[in-house]
Order: structure tokens, then C-alpha cells, then sequence
């Protein structure tokens, strides 16, 4: 469905991702500042791969179009940045990234897979049921309402 190559984060995709998050997150509405804690970005190594989790970037032609992270505890993975370039959406990005990561889980050990969301990010609060996730729980942080999905793998 997609032209693109689902493959692991390269250091050298770092600004690609960093970029990536920005146009994405504008485009949802919400301002990039705004959203806590994205130092893991800047460091998707020790955060994610180095820590026996997985992140993954859509590369298409030499230009990262999406991404998508995933930490591993135990039976419990987490899908984190999600993130398609508002180009590139319905082309079925997304799904690859998500399919893959939840295969990394599995291979993990994880049983469980959560994803969490912003109400406001109407493509992520429908992409998630979409692809078999149910909501477990709402909360506040700050202006926002997060929305946690859970799906078992």
C-alpha cells in the first residue's frame, strides 16, 4: 500500500525526526512547545533502542515521512511519536509503522500494547480503534485531554 521503507532510526535521521514531529504535531492543531517532554527525540538511542525497545522511520526517497516509537516493560509495550507528515497521510504509512512496531512488541515479550493521545488529534483518536486499539481511560494535563488506548497482541 505504501511506497515507503519501514526501517530502524539512523542517527543521521535525527533533524529528519525532529522536523517530522514539528510539521506533523502543527498540523493537528497543537504547538510543538507545548507538548512535554520531547527530549526523547533528541535522544531516540538511549530512549528507545538502547533500552530494548524499537524506533521506527518511513523513508521515502531519502525523506523521512513517518515515525514511530515503542518502549518495552515486562508484558507492557508503548507506542510513542507516532507521526505521518501531512503529506503523506491515508497512504497507509501509518499502518506499516504501527503493524511493525506491534510485531516488535510481540517479539519482545509484550503482551499489550498502549497508545496515548490527545482528544484534539482527531486523526490519532480515529487511526487507533481503527487498528483494534479500545479506550481504557481519559485524563488532563494541563489544556489537554489524553486518551489511552489499550490492544492486546
Amino acid at each position: 500500500m505504501t511506497d515507503a521503507t519501514i526501517r530502524r532510526f539512523d542517527p543521521d535521521d535525527s533533524d529528519a525526526v525532529l522536523a517530522l514531529n514539528e510539521r506533523a504535531m502543527a498540523a493537528e492543531g497543537t504547538d510543538p512547545e507545548d507538548v512535554p517532554g520531547i527530549d526523547d527525540l533528541r535522544r531516540i538511542e538511549a530512549e528507545y533502542l538502547d533500552s530494548g525497545g524499537e524506533f521506527l522511520v518511513a523513508d521515502l526517497d531519502g525523506e523521512i515521512v513517518g515515525m514511530g516509537g515503542l518502549t518495552v516493560d515486562g508484558e507492557t509495550a508503548e507506542v510513542f511519536r507516532m507521526r505521518v507528515d501531512p503529506a503523506y497521510q491515508h497512504r497507509g504509512i501509518g499502518s506499516a509503522l504501527l503493524d511493525r512496531l506491534a510485531q516488535a512488541a510481540r517479539e519482545r515479550g509484550a503482551t499489550r500494547l498502549l497508545a496515548e493521545t490527545a482528544r484534539r488529534q482527531q486523526a490519532a483518536t480515529e487511526f487507533y480503534p481503527a487498528h483494534g486499539f479500545e479506550e481504557q481511560d481519559r485524563r488532563s494535563f494541563g489544556e489537554y485531554e489524553l486518551i489511552q488506548f489499550e490492544k492486546q497482541l
